[in-house]
């Protein structure tokens, strides 16, 4: 596969569970649909960057990830919602191509967290009050190109692991939508 080709065939590859989580995520039109929307976002990037804190790091990567979950602890003290829980969650992130599968879905979502932060400020929240992770997320498109280039660039790149990886970021992501990831532990 050309690399140029790789960030479409996974988006291709994972267009459903995409789809799924968008719809789960929903508009949040008021200050109560965003808190939802906080609780289980903060649950899932809590697990999310625990795991790729213990991720083997390929020692020619330069690149890495945005961080948000310690913003997301902030939002989440701004709004007076229980701290997110860590979830449990299997993906071999020792496999290059897994772990770009990981990425692809976390760093796409800096794409919708400019539409999400728009949302945000309509409802009073900023930077600087509940929507910090929305600012730290949307404000450097050029972390966006920097892990397509990384992509672009893996040797030894695999699209079936890379596609199921995202898909199971996907479904976990989801599962954390749909059901009650808020148990503090």
């Amino acid at each position: 596969m050309a690399p140029s080709q790789r960030r479409f065939e996974l988006r291709d590859r994972t267009r459903e569970g995409h789809d799924r989580l968008d719809a789960a995520v929903g508009a949040f039109g008021t200050l109560d649909a965003y808190c939802h929307y906080i609780a289980r976002i903060g649950s899932f990037r809590a697990t999310m960057d625990a795991a790729l804190l213990n991720a083997v790091w390929p020692d020619e990567w330069r690149w890495r990830p945005t961080w948000v979950a310690d913003a997301l602890a902030d939002d989440t003290l701004d709004l007076k919602l229980p701290p997110a829980s860590q979830q449990k969650v299997c993906l071999d992130l020792a496999d290059e191509s897994a772990l770009l599968g990981t990425l692809y879905v976390l760093e796409g979502s800096t794409l919708g967290a400019r539409v999400l932060r728009q949302r945000a400020l309509a409802l009073g929240l900023d930077e600087t009050f509940g929507a910090r992770h929305l600012a730290l997320m949307s404000n450097d498109i050029a972390q966006w190109q920097s892990f397509l280039v990384l992509l672009d660039s893996a040797p030894d790149f695999n699209i079936e692991r890379a596609a199921a990886s995202a898909n199971a970021v996907f479904a976990f992501a989801l599962r954390c939508f749909e059901s009650d990831c808020l148990v503090v532990q």
